[in-house]
Order: structure tokens, then sequence, then C-alpha cells
């Protein structure tokens, strides 16, 4: 099988292809067409080795594509294939939620979001900044202190000791009583 043969096959068994990806797609942040493109390639790579090996081309395809989209697909709930990372763009509650995963328990964790949102007003806007990179309240996640540091332009020194002032800050107030922590528990 040539290159040619092997694009007309990708085309042909295109429905079976978006049928195996459709398990991937729901915890990706790729589209449909991504997928695709990873098929053609996939199938260019299959015909190289089917060649220097003397292989049958369907089986080798389904082999390099099951690798290549593991490589670049995160998936919880498939453990033969896909990674088994949660994705960067999805957040911990929402990926539960979506996977249904999230154990039945009787105590709920806080909701940092809306913890931070009641106690932002008493920091600074610094300390507001990095505290709501590093809780992972946006849209990316928590951040590290190094990447937090490298989003500001600063050192992760710089980022340690404001999240220090911050907490110090926090428990400042909870000791004198402008914030009460009873308010936020379940």
């Amino acid at each position: 099988m040539d290159f040619l043969q092997a694009a007309a096959w990708v085309k042909d068994h295109e429905s079976v292809i978006k049928g195996y990806i459709a398990k991937y797609r729901f915890f990706s942040p790729y589209e449909e067409r991504d997928y695709m493109q990873e098929a053609r390639m996939a199938a260019m790579v299959a015909v190289m080795r089917c060649e220097q090996k003397g292989l049958q081309f369907v089986p080798t395809f389904w082999k390099v594509f099951r690798n290549q989209i593991s490589v670049i697909t995160p998936s919880p709930e498939i453990h033969t294939h896909g990674s088994n990372s949660i994705p960067s763009h999805l957040c911990t509650d929402d990926l539960t939620v979506i996977s249904g995963m999230r154990a039945k328990s009787k105590s709920k964790q806080p909701d940092t979001e809306a913890i931070y949102n009641s106690i932002c007003h008493h920091l600074t806007e610094k300390e507001r900044q990095v505290l709501f990179l590093s809780l992972g309240i946006g849209m990316e996640g928590s951040l590290s202190n190094y990447e937090i540091a490298e989003r500001l332009g600063c050192v992760v020194s710089n980022v340690r000791d404001i999240i220090k002032r911050a907490l110090e800050r926090i428990k400042t107030h909870v000791g004198n009583g402008t914030i009460d922590p009873k308010r936020f528990v379940c």
C-alpha cells in the first residue's frame, strides 16, 4: 500500500475512526478534525512500517493511531489507551461532575472561589492576583509558584512572600473577627 491508498483507506473508514475517537472526545481539548489529521498521519507511518517490516496495514494503522492519540488525549476512565492525567483545560470539579467519579460523601468540600471572593477585598491587588492564580480559580487551574512568577515577571521568592503576606493578613482578620471562618463550613 502506498501513501495515496492509505489516505483513501482513512477516508473510506472515517466513520469507524470517528466512532473509535468518540470515547476520547469528552475529555479532550481537540476537535474531531484534529483526530482525523492524526489518523492520516498514522496511516502514513503505518505504510512506512509495513514496508520496512512486512506487516499488514490495518492492524499497523490501529496500533500507530492508538499510540498517537494516547499521547495527546487525556482520558481518566480509559486505562488501556490515553493518558490518565486530568486535562489542563478542565478544573477538578468539572471533571468529577462530567465523569461521575465524585464519591458520594456526607461532607462537601468548601467552595474555594466563594471563600476567595468573600475575603479578597481585605487583600492588596498583588495579593489578590497571586492568590487567585495559586488557588486555581481561573480557567487554567492552579498554577505553581514558578508559573505565577513567570506570568508576573518576578522571581519565585517574591511569589512565596506575597502568598505568605496574604495568608498572614487573612489570619489577622480571622483573629480580630473581621472574617468568620464558620461561614465557610459546609
